[in-house]
């Protein structure tokens, strides 16, 4: 029976990472030894684990990562170490039972379908595209890893951009949506999985709204980083596990290499602090600018960048007044419509509620 790696990982945590898993395989693979790539094609719909997570198997049974818990991984490994031995179907289908979800901690179980890839070099082989999405992750660039089912065809795209690859359009689709999972794209089931870039959320202005939006920025999976010119602000609240910046906002931001992936949102109130910012995060590839205050604040905002020879197409991009039109009262409503706004965008491409 196979061995668990003393390091291998339960469902959950830190070390079930993409980056992590394939980082093993690769390291076992340039170590001359055999590896089987196991990746969750379809799960039921209240699997612990979603389609693209992965266990690596080395050629001597022992495994990193977990697809469900000790009693499906020991047999997931069985089977890869068949596709090993035998070139046995790289597909498995497992059946959960439900006194074995129970354990778990599933009122239910359901069933996986897995596919089994021993990892090869060559044109044609898996080992290459693997690199590519590993490169890609470390470097916190996005990028969709795509099989095509039926025979092992692998194409490594960028999670943005102009890739004129036949799956390219999907790819971005999904990454925009954080959607690993299949698709038929001309008669082909494929799966698309995304290894996306994290989330960043650069907050101007150490204010209340501030402290509140950092909390529900963190809620939905973003990395925070404060910025004020003023020293006094920033130490007059806590921001605990945000970045902090004391600097000129544009500066900073020019700094941060805004990306696909980059929201901004400045509450400062002061527009020699934000107006500046403003120019920069708008000529960005940032994918959501917005900015606090009244729709006479906002209007006067506009006029002063169209003065200062920004053209509209770009001042159109900030949301203002920033948030979701909820009414709402405090900083704890008020950042939770300015997520709710982020969230929109990033995943439709427009922050309305319909």
């Amino acid at each position: 029976m196979p061995d668990e790696d003393p390091t291998a990982a339960s469902p959950g945590s830190a070390d079930t990472a993409p980056a992590a898993i394939l980082r093993q395989a690769l390291a076992w693979k340039d170590a001359a030894a055999d590896v089987v790539l196991a990746t969750i094609v379809r799960a039921w719909p209240t699997a612990p684990m979603r389609a693209g997570s992965q266990m690596a198997v080395r050629g001597d049974g022992v495994r990193f990562g977990s697809l469900f818990g000790p009693p499906v991984d020991a047999r997931v490994a069985q089977a890869a170490l068949d596709v090993l031995d035998r070139g046995a179907d790289p597909a498995l289908g497992v059946a959960v039972d439900e006194a074995t979800a129970s354990t778990a901690g599933l009122a239910c179980g359901g069933a996986l379908e897995i596919r089994l890839e021993a990892i090869t070099e060559g044109d044609a082989g898996h080992a290459g595209p693997l690199r590519a999405a590993l490169r890609a992750i470390e470097d916190q660039e996005g990028v969709v890893l795509c099989t095509r089912l039926s025979d092992g065809l692998h194409a490594c795209l960028p999670a943005s951009g102009a890739a004129t690859h036949a799956w390219a359009a999907e790819a971005r689709d999904r990454a925009r949506a954080d959607d690993t999972g299949i698709a038929s794209v001309d008669g082909d089931e494929v799966l698309f999985q995304v290894f996306n870039a994290p989330l960043r959320l650069f907050v101007v202005g150490a204010v209340r709204v501030a402290r509140a939006l950092l909390d529900a920025a963190k809620l939905v999976g973003f990395g925070v980083t404060i910025i004020d010119p003023r020293p006094g602000h920033m130490q007059a609240m806590p921001f605990p596990g945000a970045g902090q910046v004391v600097d000129d906002a544009a500066r900073a931001l020019r700094d941060a290499h805004l990306d696909e992936r980059s929201a901004v949102v400045f509450l400062s109130h002061a527009p020699e602090i934000d107006d500046p910012g403003l120019a920069e995060a708008i000529g960005s590839r940032a994918f959501y600018v917005g900015a606090l205050g009244s729709r006479r604040t906002h209007a006067a905002r506009l006029a002063r960048l169209a003065e200062r020879g920004h053209p509209p197409e770009l001042t159109a991009r900030i949301h203002g007044p920033a948030g979701l039109r909820i009414g709402a009262v405090g900083p704890a409503e008020i950042a939770a419509s300015i997520v709710a706004e982020i969230v929109a965008v990033l995943r439709r491409g427009d922050g309305g509620l319909a």
